[in-house]
């Protein structure tokens, strides 16, 4: 897994000196820097009696000791182990530029000349000003999550490969869902993953992604 390649790049002597889960946001402090993680109960709810091992004793605890939680069926323990992973692996190489997300893909579709079909894998605020533009837009969701409209992420297996664009909300790492939702797109497909949860890692191109937006 992605995660799984990224913990490889955190030096072993990492431990926490901060941490914070709160209702929407998870922060996380190690020696090396600082990480945050959408906290994702919100999405699904963690299943009865999901239990932080050692909650409101972490500060002093090992990054590695924590990333165990990665493999928690709760999204909140999740969303703890990714945010202090991220927050201790190496710095971002390549091409860098400070550029919010949605100018990049208007620049993207601004290369081609004809509309697109752009996938995207949870809600974008900017979505509408994409449709309005005249691309054709399949919005992805969690079943229990989906709006009028809205496309069951089941159903993605069979629709990706007809994405020319794919953005990616970077919940989809808390979710276990990146590895496989690349899967389904064709290669000339644009990857994108997007969001306050994406870990700056040089690791992410190594799974196909052309753009990472954290």
């Amino acid at each position: 897994m992605i995660f799984d390649d990224i913990l490889r790049q955190v030096p072993t002597d990492a431990v926490l000196e901060d941490v914070c889960v709160g209702i929407f946001w998870t922060f996380v402090k190690p020696q090396y820097g600082s990480g945050m993680c959408a906290t994702a109960h919100r999405w699904i709810e963690d299943p009865p009696g999901a239990l932080i091992d050692g909650a409101g004793s972490l500060v002093g605890k090992s990054v590695y000791d924590l990333a165990a939680l990665y493999r928690s069926a709760s999204l909140t323990a999740r969303a703890l182990a990714l945010a202090a992973v991220s927050a201790s692996c190496g710095p971002m190489t390549g091409q860098c530029e400070k550029m919010r997300a949605q100018e990049l893909v208007a620049a993207r579709c601004a290369l081609s000349p004809r509309p697109l079909r752009i996938a995207l894998i949870g809600h974008f605020h900017f979505a509408e000003s994409l449709r309005q533009a005249g691309h054709t837009l399949d919005i992805f969701e969690l079943e229990n999550r989906c709006q009028p409209g809205d496309i069951p992420v089941t159903r993605a297996p069979e629709l990706l490969r007809h994405a020319d664009i794919l953005l990616m909300t970077s919940s989809t790492l808390i979710t276990h869902a990146t590895e496989e939702l690349l899967s389904f797109v064709r290669p000339d497909t644009y990857k994108m993953i997007v969001g306050p949860s994406v870990p700056l890692s040089p690791v992410l191109w190594d799974y196909g992604l052309d753009a990472v937006c954290g």
